[in-house]
């Protein structure tokens, strides 16, 4: 599957998975920008996977939406710049704009790369990986910001 999809998305990206993400949050997958590598979690996968829908029903599916959004950060021509923007952001209603628009951007990869994923699981996944985003903005448009 990670090699099929390498080669739809015409992609020279190095991906490594390991059993676990060696720190406190449940992160499925990761891109380095300097090297070039996504790394994907495989228990995170499978534990994101069964808290979303209740079994790992889905886990195949699931496992190649994660990929596919790292790989839409790896091919974003925006990445770069605006990773730039997030480092010198003092603002944090402009960090959270940007750090929504990178991950926007992953998402609308992830979506044309894989048409056949069934829309509800794909929302579904996307839903969830968005919320803490839109929470924060809301958050400085609401005042209540922690």
């Amino acid at each position: 599957m990670i090699e099929k999809l390498l080669q739809r998305a015409h992609s020279n990206v190095h991906v490594l998975t390991q059993e676990h993400f060696p720190g406190d949050r449940s992160v499925g997958g990761k891109f380095g920008m300097n090297s070039r590598t996504i790394t994907l979690y495989i228990h995170e996968i499978e534990e994101q996977c069964t808290e979303l829908f209740g079994s790992l029903q889905y886990i195949e599916q699931y496992f190649q939406i994660i990929f596919a959004h790292e790989l839409g950060h790896a091919h974003d021509p925006m990445l770069e710049m605006l990773a730039d923007e997030l480092e010198r952001c003092s603002d944090s209603l402009q960090s959270a704009r940007i750090s929504l628009r990178i991950e926007e951007n992953a998402w609308e990869y992830a979506r044309d790369l894989l048409p056949e994923v069934e829309p509800f699981i794909f929302q579904t996944i996307l839903d969830r990986s968005l919320e803490a985003y839109y929470d924060a903005l809301t958050a400085h448009q609401t005042g209540n910001i922690a």
